[in-house]
């Protein structure tokens, strides 16, 4: 028989051993519905990055319809799916559940719904196993004139099958673009191919904006003499003659519309000369005549009378890094736009910035080119797409000039902000241009596109992002037909379309 005083021990251990079992029951008890929460959070997050997915898809779908005015309700459902299955593929969170699209004729708007369903796997638990999300989005004509350029890679690296998707998707841009415009006149687009120059064409040699007298302090700066003139250099050499290409002008009008102007030589333009370079260092590439002279490399290099009956006598000469074909203005020529394009071809080195520049001068009112409307005239709508497929380039050397010859000269005189000869640091400077490029043009209300093609870069990506007007008119397209998209999109919302809800 136990003693008193053992039984009494023995209550508040008894005691303590069914707290700890009540508290456990309690606790499991609890779990159940803080598991539901914690799982049912991850259910609804799940469901809303469907319904971000859906949405995107189904806004791309009613940009696509509405580029095409006469098109049946059959016709633009198919379009939807398409655009559906490709934007909202079968292996991504959620089924596609409904899909309806209504066309109003009296109005001019298009509607598209669509409706998915996301299996849960917490909130199954409790008799939740699936939830519903929706989207719908409209578009409606604003009918506006529109003046675009085009802004185009035109770099080596687009080489083979990618220059050939970029005409494509390009000449889809245009031809959606005239066959939605009522009137002819209402659409004017033009072209500015770049690579590391921009071509304004070979018809415009010595034109008074291109600086013929050398009056620019910039022009053939390299040379050392005040009266050096490239024109010149161009007329002494045998079978050599300017080829369309331009410099960079001093900063900031290196990108600006600043209108070209006899009175103020640092307005005017430089025709590109790229000069001789020394036949004293291998680390110079652009060789291509001899020095007739002997010793430093400014010697060498500021020996003008090399020049005359001078003879090119390799691949390199004046007009080395000048690559692309010429800019084509403003028109409302479908086939002047369609022929511009199918003869971009692909080579050179990357300066975005100076697309980015002649691109907001081709739809500029100013000089040199002067199709483009007022900037303030509210029945225009200017736009500009812009593309690219990789980073800026300017090539640093560890020679006295410190990079090869460029858009804006030999780094050592810098030109370009810096006298570096590091690559990596005269890319960092044309960033900044571009940069600079692209708010310039959101200042002046121009409604910028960019797209990136099949760039690895997550920098050069953001860059691009950044330059776009809106988030939502950036385009990453890693494919030849995700670029087709690209361009098909923005038609749709260039065909004066406006996601109204």
């Amino acid at each position: 028989m136990k003693s008193l005083s053992s039984t009494c021990l023995g209550l508040p251990l008894r005691f303590a051993r069914h707290t700890r079992g009540n508290v456990a029951m309690i606790f499991a008890l609890a779990l159940l519905p803080l598991t539901v929460l914690a799982g049912g959070a991850i259910d609804f997050n799940q469901a809303m990055n469907a319904r971000t997915r859906l949405a995107q898809a189904i806004d791309a779908a009613a940009l696509a319809i509405g580029t095409y005015p006469d098109i049946g309700r059959g016709d633009a459902t198919t379009i939807a799916q398409d655009f559906l299955a490709a934007n909202y593929p079968e292996w991504e969170i959620g089924q596609l559940q409904s899909l309806s699209v209504d066309l109003d004729t009296i109005n001019d708007t298009v509607t598209v719904n669509a409706t998915a369903k996301v299996d849960t796997a917490i909130l199954g638990l409790v008799g939740i196993d699936s939830l519903t999300v929706d989207w719908e989005s409209e578009v409606v004509r604003a009918r506006q004139n529109l003046e675009l350029v085009m802004v185009l890679d035109n770099t080596g690296s687009m080489g083979g099958s990618k220059i050939s998707a970029l005409r494509d998707a390009a000449n889809l841009l245009t031809e959606i673009l005239f066959d939605a415009a009522e009137d002819p006149d209402a659409i004017h687009i033009g072209l500015v191919p770049f690579a590391a120059t921009v071509n304004v064409g070979p018809g415009y040699e010595r034109a008074w904006w291109l600086d013929p007298n050398g009056a620019n302090p910039l022009h053939a700066e390299w040379s050392g003499a005040a009266n050096a003139n490239h024109w010149d250099l161009f007329d002494a050499m045998r079978y050599e003659t300017w080829e369309g290409c331009v410099e960079a002008r001093a900063i900031p009008m290196d990108i600006d519309d600043t209108p070209p102007s006899n009175g103020a030589p640092s307005t005017l333009f430089i025709p590109y000369f790229a000069p001789d370079e020394p036949d004293n260092d291998w680390d110079y590439r652009n060789n291509y005549i001899n020095d007739g002279t002997s010793g430093s490399t400014n010697t060498r290099l500021q020996n003008l009378d090399k020049y005359e009956d001078g003879q090119v006598w390799d691949d390199y000469g004046p007009n080395m890094r000048c690559t692309t074909t010429p800019i084509t203005p403003l028109t409302n020529s479908e086939a002047t736009i369609v022929n511009a394009i199918n003869r971009m071809g692909a080579s050179g080195t990357t300066n975005i910035p100076q697309g980015v520049g002649w691109g907001i001068r081709v739809i500029s009112p100013e000089e040199p080119f002067t199709q483009g409307t007022a900037w303030d005239d509210e029945e225009i709508l200017k736009a500009m797409v812009i593309l690219t497929d990789g980073d800026n380039v300017m090539s640093g050397r560890s020679t006295e000039l410190r990079s090869d010859y460029s858009a804006y000269g030999f780094s050592r005189d810098g030109r370009l902000g810096t006298t570096s000869s590091s690559s990596w640091t005269l890319r960092n400077e044309l960033n900044d241009r571009l940069e600079a490029a692209c708010a310039l043009a959101h200042e002046m209300d121009i409604r910028v596109y960019a797209i990136t093609f099949q760039v690895s870069s997550s920098s050069t990506r953001a860059l691009m992002q950044d330059c776009a007007s809106h988030p939502s008119l950036y385009f990453d397209s890693p494919s030849n037909s995700a670029l087709r998209d690209a361009f098909q999109m923005i038609a749709g919302d260039l065909t004066n379309l406006r996601l109204s809800r």
